[in-house]
């Protein structure tokens, strides 16, 4: 025979998310629906690809390198200056995955932007990715020394 727990004399949950008492659920419902996850994940996309081409911030390879920059030696630099632009094309895949993901999620109800600037961040992280390592190879393949040039 098999047993049955005893009952209990809770009220049943209904799995609703009404069940906590939570002053800013009803603010954050609205805001959930208004803007959701999928635009949020495209205009981060965007602005991270467009971080990614013009070498601004977390996406530049040579933020990473440029504490093993000897600024007196004649070729010793070579490799961090050229390890620079392969990490800046890592870096990039970053926008890619994400518009990728934003586009893939992407339902029939979505605003067209949504999917324009998905898309639109995968092209450029993907252009970004392609000139950082035509950069580094471009360095690479040079002959002599190496220096970084301030304007």
């Amino acid at each position: 025979m098999t047993e049955q727990p005893p009952p209990t004399d809770r009220p049943a949950d209904d799995g609703g998310d009404d069940v906590l008492d939570d002053p800013w659920h009803d603010s954050l419902v609205e805001a959930g629906d208004a803007f959701g996850a999928t635009e949020v994940v495209a205009v981060v996309a965007f602005v991270l690809a467009l971080s990614s081409v013009f070498s601004w911030g977390l996406l530049d390879g040579n933020a990473y390198i440029s504490p093993f920059i000897d600024a007196l030696s004649d070729n010793a630099n070579k490799t961090a200056l050229v390890l620079g632009p392969v990490i800046g094309a890592v870096l990039a895949l970053v926008p890619v995955w994400m518009g990728w993901l934003a586009s893939a999620r992407s339902l029939a109800d979505d605003p067209r932007w949504v999917i324009v600037l998905a898309r639109s961040a995968v092209i450029l992280g993907l252009a970004s990715g392609f000139l950082h390592l035509v950069v580094a190879v471009l360095m690479a393949a040079q002959d002599g020394e190496v220096r970084i040039s301030s304007i």
